[in-house]
């Protein structure tokens, strides 16, 4: 803790050193992989302890729009990665806490104005990417609440709030993909490779939180209207063409995909469809050299049962010695062959 309050008083600093971000931020993973280990030596840590860093949080997030966007960025980071660490510690913890928690969630999570549904929103690339940054995060420490808590302190109204506030969240992303907002480093290659995420990196990153948050809130506790948001947003998410247009190779493939004459010609590395790669058995027992893989049955990719397994194993190998002998017989059996 001592020092990641030096390295987020240093960043305030004019003439701080350029990794004192990048310093602050592991810090702060550091100090939420210790947090989050406390439920498992709970006689080592002070209660005091959790207190002082949940407190050190908030002070972050309520100062954090005195800054400029870069700076309120690793703090608001810092602080929702250390808020989403204390919800390990369970309802003991967490209890006396909540209120202050929904404030905190209700705050970053707001319903989105006028100005986020508007085409010509006027704000730059760093404020979208640090509204979008926002949502994520604190997204991140409900999602994390949900998981430790859910089944104690989640009442009607807890899940009330948080559907509420999930709503918002997934308004905002949808508002943002209608508006159409470009990201400059996308139309243009830079000459100096860009470090971080670009926006639709961000948006993915918030649908991916919300999508989250939704799974494991449950949809008893969701309203009829959002689910039919949720529902619009996924499909479109997965079935529209015009959702991404992807990378400049992408678009490369897509604008040549009826001029090629051979699968070899393609520069993909996948052949449109074909591969060289080695496709694994999902469900077979055997190696090449017929031995029997019982690990490989207890690890099967589609978590079946190794009685089903095996039983789909005997199964394939029986059809495809019959297609063999199938072609293969008449061929034996012709004395002129």
């Amino acid at each position: 803790m001592d020092k990641l309050q030096r390295d987020l008083a240093s960043i305030l600093t004019p003439r701080s050193s350029a990794d004192i971000p990048l310093r602050a931020l592991g810090h702060a993973y550091g100090l939420a992989a210790l947090v989050s280990i406390i439920p498992q030596r709970p006689l080592y840590v002070s209660y005091d302890v959790s207190a002082k860093v949940l407190d050190m949080a908030s002070q972050l997030l309520k100062r954090a729009g005195e800054h400029d966007v870069k700076i309120a960025g690793i703090e608001v980071e810092v602080a929702w990665t250390l808020i989403a660490s204390l919800m390990s510690l369970g309802p003991n913890f967490v209890r006396p806490h909540l209120p202050q928690l929904l404030v905190l969630w209700r705050n970053a999570l707001p319903k989105p104005t006028s100005k986020d549904t508007a085409t010509n929103a006027g704000r730059s690339v760093l404020e979208w990417l640090f509204l979008l940054h926002v949502r994520e995060s604190a997204l991140g420490a409900i999602l994390c609440f949900l998981q430790n808590n859910a089944s104690t302190l989640v009442t009607l109204d807890v899940a009330r709030r948080i559907t509420s506030l999930l709503s918002n969240a997934l308004s905002f992303a949808n508002n943002f993909i209608s508006a159409n907002v470009e990201d400059p480093a996308d139309s243009q290659p830079p000459i100096i490779p860009k470090k971080g995420l670009n926006m639709r990196d961000r948006e993915a990153l918030l649908r991916r939180r919300v999508h989250q948050c939704f799974t494991t809130l449950g949809f008893s506790s969701i309203p009829d209207a959002t689910q039919m948001v949720l529902l619009q947003s996924v499909v479109s998410l997965f079935a529209s063409p015009d959702g991404y247009a992807g990378s400049a190779v992408q678009a490369a493939i897509a604008s040549s995909s009826g001029t090629f004459s051979t699968v070899w010609q393609s520069t993909d590395g996948y052949a449109y469809g074909l591969t060289f790669n080695e496709v694994v058995d999902m469900g077979g027992i055997e190696n090449i050299n017929g031995e029997d893989l019982k690990q490989g049955v207890q690890n099967d990719y589609l978590n079946r049962d190794t009685v089903e397994v095996s039983i789909d194993t005997l199964v394939r190998k029986s059809n495809l010695l019959s297609l063999l002998f199938r072609h293969c017989l008449p061929c034996f059996l012709d004395t002129e062959s």
